[in-house]
């Protein structure tokens, strides 16, 4: 969706946004649509408590609040945060409708990432599901390779998010401690390296271990590549 400014120059507005600037509040009737150029922005919730609850994450070439944009809801339901320097292009709704009647390819385009966004929720939701600490992180890890990995050595996938260890271990319900003492154990067998910027899955660990764990169901989008 980035090349929407090259059909509608006229109708769009890049915008550079700030580390931890929200662009949308939960509960908020969005203006604009919000295409995202560079960066990074996270989805959450606070709960009953105040605490963040992750979502997930928009990256290039992800567009946001969906809901809203097709009619489903008449506001966002999630903040959604830069977690570092960002670009976005902003568009008004019924333009970007419009462009997409007039541009099949662009539909097509916008299909194909929305399903790809529902497969890797479904993951998610997987994870979400398990019981015990290390079963929620192995599939987190799949979920977070299938939708945000970029192969960056043959089997080595980087996922170009900056992920805090409480980010991660809000994604899964888990105490930070937790979720970190997981990833220790799993960097210390080569399955994932990481530092404050960089986190990089070795995919045939990750996988062997997910079958070690009797998890196999959940291998398969991995093996499947989107066009």
């Amino acid at each position: 969706m980035k090349d929407v400014a090259e059909y509608l120059p006229y109708a769009t507005t890049r915008r550079k946004v700030k580390k931890r600037t929200i662009l949308l509040y939960q509960g908020e009737v969005p203006k604009q649509v919000y295409i995202v150029i560079s960066g990074c922005f996270k989805m959450y919730r606070l709960g009953n408590f105040g605490e963040e609850q992750v979502a997930g994450f928009k990256t290039a070439g992800d567009l946001f609040s969906e809901g809203w944009i097709f009619g489903m809801s008449a506001s966002t339901m999630y903040y959604y945060e830069a977690i570092e320097t960002s670009e976005v292009l902003t568009i008004e709704r019924d333009e970007l409708l419009r462009l997409l009647e007039r541009q099949p390819h662009l539909k097509d385009r916008l299909f194909l990432n929305l399903l790809k966004n529902y497969t890797g929720l479904m993951l998610q939701v997987s994870a979400l599901e398990q019981s015990r600490a290390t079963e929620k992180v192995l599939l987190t890890l799949n979920y977070m390779l299938y939708r945000y990995g970029k192969e960056c050595k043959p089997g080595q996938f980087a996922i170009n998010i900056q992920l805090t260890h409480a980010t991660f271990a809000s994604m899964m319900g888990l105490a930070r401690e937790t979720a970190a003492a997981e990833l220790i154990k799993l960097k210390r067998k080569g399955i994932i390296s990481y530092d404050r910027k960089h986190f990089i899955i070795d995919k045939s660990k990750l996988m062997q271990r997910i079958g070690d764990e009797s998890l196999s169901e959940f291998l398969g989008p991995l093996n499947q590549k989107m066009p």
